[in-house]
């Protein structure tokens, strides 16, 4: 088995009602039920941040990277046999609509 990162890209869920957002939740236990040890975690992001680009530059904690619709909002790690496989947890997943969904195989580095 090989792990994947499910990256949630977008702004999603800010416009659901309580009650939907509710109904968003009960939808991703059952998810989560079903991958079984499939799902190895995941949480949701925080929109504040900061952003580091070298040791000399200013740390940015507003800007453009945190309004964009490219925004990460979150992230599940799934393991699965290949990536056609990872793809097809991530089609199932009740976010995926709400948030664009990167599938991103995780390297490991090869141990000498």
């Amino acid at each position: 088995m090989q792990e994947f990162l499910l990256i949630l890209k977008g702004d999603g869920m800010n416009h659901l009602s309580p009650n939907e957002l509710q109904g968003i939740l009960e939808d991703y236990k059952s998810w989560v039920d079903e991958l079984g040890e499939n799902y190895l975690g995941g949480q949701r992001l925080e929109e504040n941040g900061a952003l580091l680009r070298s040791k000399d530059d200013a740390i940015l904690t507003d800007g453009p990277f945190l309004e964009s619709k490219e925004i990460i909002a979150g992230f599940f790690l799934i393991q699965a046999k290949n990536q056609k496989e990872a793809n097809a947890i991530a089609l199932s997943s009740p976010h995926l609509g709400l948030y664009s969904i990167e599938v991103r195989p995780i390297a490991f580095p090869k141990m000498s």
